[in-house]
């Protein structure tokens, strides 16, 4: 599919690209073309402009008609290429001046036939004989002065640049071809990448399900094949279904969090101005009986104002997230630290950081995307589907904040979330929307 679409995309880029050039191309030629015809009408309104009743000697018959004249040669600048004729009111050559031989030489055995066309042409200028141009004006008192200009150059020029032409749109089309099938490649490598995605989601999707499912239907097995038992006696069987069930139920409402953020359906934010650090409070209190079960020093420094513009129960999602996942990898006895206080550029940043081993570098970059875990085998053991990161870095991207692993080493590991102030202008609009009934499990 991704290859019929490149393939699509090119073949339009090309068809536009084509009908671009031809049109640049023509108008060029276009343009060429009269640029020539108007230098060439120029030079002959010139040479027709020395031609004056002062600067001809006209000699007359026997009958008193003019029969033959005389042009002033010194009056007129006459290229190789042009030549002048004057015709008698009846239409007689009186007189043929051209400096060109070869012009000469080729006009002169078609001399009346080119006068006779020229004066039978209504237009004071134009072509006979496919490569001469014409103008002809009156001329007082004597008949029709005519200026004739050879097209050859003017024809050779317009070729040469035809070609030229014609050469470099075929260059520029390579070029663009290239750069089209460049550009088609890097244009669909979101959608391709998409596609992986969506194609991984559904497998890890698919793996994380059949283990719960698994586990409930060999659990109705197990009751159905003891019915004469009663519900405290199969108390063992109906418990852990229970517990999958509720696995399978975090998993899809994760699952249907990332796919409507994934679509921008995510409408259900209710913005307006909080204070971070009641959330991050609040987190902090309902963490602190786990965290005693489990002999974890659970500290916090938290300033006592941290205004933001945000949803507080979506922040509250993200801030539990960061301290479950501390809590789940702190090493035995081990030390989490919650830290709110106000970064530079008009920020506020919170870390979550706990001892413990460090993440490997070779697996740090991965630890945003969905279904990874950095211990595959300690997943039941820890529980969790690997998509807490990602559901939080949804949410911190929608409140126009960054989330990212501060570092991971042997001092431990820090999450840090920055979010602008609430008099940032990047805030998100104070628009509040309606809340949704039920948030993801977090």
């Amino acid at each position: 599919m991704l290859t019929k679409l490149r393939r699509r995309f090119v073949l339009d880029m090309m068809v536009l690209a084509l009908i671009i050039l031809v049109g640049t191309t023509a108008l060029l030629i276009v343009a060429s073309y009269t640029y020539g015809q108007n230098n060439s009408e120029d030079s002959m309104r010139e040479l027709l402009s020395g031609v004056i009743p002062q600067t001809v000697t006209v000699l007359k018959g026997k009958d008193g008609a003019p029969d033959t004249a005389e042009i002033n040669r010194e009056e007129l600048e006459m290229k190789d290429e042009s030549a002048v004729m004057i015709l008698s009111e009846d239409g007689d050559i009186l007189a043929f001046l051209a400096p060109g031989k070869t012009f000469r030489e080729r006009v002169t055995n078609s001399q009346e036939e080119i006068a006779r066309a020229v004066l039978a042409e209504e237009n004071d200028r134009g072509i006979v004989q496919i490569n001469i141009r014409y103008m002809k004006q009156p001329l007082k008192g004597i008949g029709t002065k005519v200026a004739l200009m050879d097209r050859s150059s003017e024809l050779k020029a317009t070729y040469f640049q035809f070609r030229m032409y014609i050469a470099l749109a075929f260059i520029l089309l390579i070029l663009i071809l290239l750069l089209c099938e460049f550009m088609a490649r890097r244009s669909i490598l979101p959608v391709d990448e998409a596609i992986r995605t969506q194609k991984q989601f559904i497998a890890d999707a698919s793996h994380e399900l059949k283990t719960p499912i698994a586990v409930i239907l060999a659990n109705l097995d197990i009751l159905e094949s003891s019915p004469e038992k009663t519900v405290r006696e199969s108390g063992k069987w109906i418990d852990s279904t229970k517990s999958e069930a509720n696995r399978m139920s975090k998993l899809v409402n994760e699952m249907l969090f990332l796919a409507r953020s994934d679509a921008a359906m995510d409408m259900y934010y209710n913005f307006r101005v909080i204070n971070f650090s009641d959330v991050a409070e609040e987190v902090v209190l309902t963490t602190e009986a786990l965290a005693f079960e489990r002999n974890i020093s659970l500290e916090s420094d938290i300033v006592e104002t941290s205004q933001v513009v945000g949803d507080f129960e979506r922040l509250k999602q993200v801030v539990m997230i960061l301290v479950e996942n501390a809590t789940k990898y702190v090493d035995e006895g081990g030390t989490i630290q919650v830290k709110l206080a106000s970064g530079p550029w008009r920020t506020e940043i919170l870390t979550v950081t706990n001892t413990g081993t460090p993440i490997p570098k070779d697996r740090a970059e991965h630890i945003f995307e969905r279904f990874y875990r950095v211990d595959e085998s300690r997943v039941r053991e820890k529980g969790g589907y690997g998509l807490g990161l990602s559901i939080a870095q949804k949410i911190v991207e929608k409140h126009n904040g960054e989330i990212s692993l501060a570092f991971s080493d042997e001092r431990g590991t820090c999450f840090a979330v920055k979010l602008p102030q609430a008099q940032s202008l990047r805030s998100p609009d104070l628009t509040v929307l309606p809340t949704e009934p039920s948030s993801p499990e977090k």
